[in-house]
Protein backbone atom coordinates (compact mmCIF):
# COMPACT_ATOMS: atom_id res chain seq x y z
CA UNK A 1 0.00 0.00 0.00
CA UNK A 2 1.34 3.25 -1.21
CA UNK A 3 0.61 6.89 1.07
CA UNK A 4 0.05 10.14 -0.71
CA UNK A 5 2.24 12.60 -0.19
CA UNK A 6 0.95 16.02 0.99
CA UNK A 7 2.83 18.96 1.19
CA UNK A 8 1.38 22.61 2.27
CA UNK A 9 -2.04 20.88 2.42
CA UNK A 10 -2.18 19.60 -1.69
CA UNK A 11 -1.46 16.24 -2.51
CA UNK A 12 1.54 15.61 -5.11
CA UNK A 13 0.23 13.41 -7.96
CA UNK A 14 1.39 10.46 -9.36
CA UNK A 15 3.16 9.69 -12.15
CA UNK A 16 5.26 6.84 -13.52
CA UNK A 17 8.19 9.03 -15.57
CA UNK A 18 9.94 12.43 -14.89
CA UNK A 19 12.12 14.74 -15.84
CA UNK A 20 14.94 15.13 -13.50
CA UNK A 21 18.27 17.42 -14.73
CA UNK A 22 17.55 16.61 -18.33
CA UNK A 23 17.37 12.51 -17.56
CA UNK A 24 14.12 10.49 -18.03
CA UNK A 25 13.36 8.86 -15.03
CA UNK A 26 10.98 6.59 -14.87
CA UNK A 27 8.79 3.57 -12.55
CA UNK A 28 10.24 0.54 -14.11
CA UNK A 29 13.66 1.89 -13.98
CA UNK A 30 14.01 1.65 -18.36
CA UNK A 31 16.62 4.35 -19.44
CA UNK A 32 16.19 6.93 -22.02
CA UNK A 33 18.57 5.21 -24.36
CA UNK A 34 16.40 6.65 -27.42
CA UNK A 35 16.17 10.44 -26.66
CA UNK A 36 19.93 10.20 -25.42
CA UNK A 37 20.82 9.01 -28.72
CA UNK A 38 18.75 11.16 -30.72
CA UNK A 39 20.35 14.31 -29.06
CA UNK A 40 23.53 12.78 -29.14
CA UNK A 41 23.17 12.30 -32.88
CA UNK A 42 21.54 15.95 -33.23
CA UNK A 43 24.99 17.69 -31.52
CA UNK A 44 27.08 15.49 -33.79
CA UNK A 45 25.00 16.50 -36.79
CA UNK A 46 25.36 20.11 -35.81
CA UNK A 47 29.35 20.05 -34.99
CA UNK A 48 29.57 17.97 -38.63
CA UNK A 49 27.60 21.20 -40.19
CA UNK A 50 29.14 24.33 -38.75
CA UNK A 51 32.80 22.69 -37.76
CA UNK A 52 33.04 21.51 -40.98
CA UNK A 53 35.97 23.35 -42.09
CA UNK A 54 38.25 23.22 -38.98
CA UNK A 55 41.06 20.09 -38.10
CA UNK A 56 39.72 17.16 -37.11
CA UNK A 57 41.68 17.65 -33.90
CA UNK A 58 39.30 20.82 -33.19
CA UNK A 59 36.02 18.19 -33.84
CA UNK A 60 37.45 15.69 -31.89
CA UNK A 61 37.82 17.79 -28.92
CA UNK A 62 34.46 19.37 -28.84
CA UNK A 63 33.35 15.55 -29.45
CA UNK A 64 35.27 14.49 -26.23
CA UNK A 65 34.00 17.36 -24.33
CA UNK A 66 30.63 18.11 -24.91
CA UNK A 67 28.85 15.31 -27.57
CA UNK A 68 30.11 12.30 -25.37
CA UNK A 69 29.10 13.85 -22.04
CA UNK A 70 25.05 14.41 -23.16
CA UNK A 71 25.12 11.15 -24.26
CA UNK A 72 26.58 9.35 -20.78
CA UNK A 73 25.03 12.00 -18.89
CA UNK A 74 23.13 9.74 -15.79
CA UNK A 75 24.66 6.65 -17.51
CA UNK A 76 26.05 5.99 -13.65
CA UNK A 77 22.04 5.09 -12.62
CA UNK A 78 21.63 2.77 -16.01
CA UNK A 79 20.96 -0.67 -15.61
CA UNK A 80 22.29 -1.75 -18.86
CA UNK A 81 21.91 -5.06 -21.29
CA UNK A 82 24.47 -6.52 -23.81
CA UNK A 83 22.12 -4.80 -26.00
CA UNK A 84 22.10 -1.45 -24.93
CA UNK A 85 25.78 -1.18 -25.12
CA UNK A 86 25.86 -2.39 -28.65
CA UNK A 87 23.59 0.92 -29.36
CA UNK A 88 25.51 3.28 -27.81
CA UNK A 89 28.62 1.73 -29.25
CA UNK A 90 26.92 2.03 -32.77
CA UNK A 91 26.16 5.54 -31.91
CA UNK A 92 29.50 6.51 -30.88
CA UNK A 93 31.17 5.17 -34.00
CA UNK A 94 28.52 6.87 -36.22
CA UNK A 95 29.88 9.84 -35.43
CA UNK A 96 34.02 9.16 -34.81
CA UNK A 97 33.41 7.81 -38.20
CA UNK A 98 32.54 10.90 -39.64
CA UNK A 99 34.88 13.04 -37.64
CA UNK A 100 37.83 10.96 -38.68
CA UNK A 101 36.53 10.88 -42.38
CA UNK A 102 36.76 6.93 -42.35
CA UNK A 103 33.94 4.97 -43.92
CA UNK A 104 32.62 0.93 -42.51
CA UNK A 105 34.04 -0.21 -45.78
CA UNK A 106 37.87 1.11 -45.22
CA UNK A 107 37.61 -1.77 -42.32
CA UNK A 108 39.25 0.06 -39.65
CA UNK A 109 38.58 -1.65 -36.47
CA UNK A 110 36.65 0.73 -33.40
CA UNK A 111 39.51 0.75 -31.88
CA UNK A 112 41.85 2.21 -33.64
CA UNK A 113 39.54 5.57 -34.64
CA UNK A 114 38.81 5.27 -30.80
CA UNK A 115 42.72 6.49 -30.52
Amino acid sequence: MRSKVEIDGSILEKVKQFNYLGCELSLDGEPDFDKKINRFQGICGTVRKHLKKTRTDTEMKFYKFVARPSLLYGSETWVTTKRDMTVLEAAEMRSLRSVTGYTRLDKIRSEVIRK
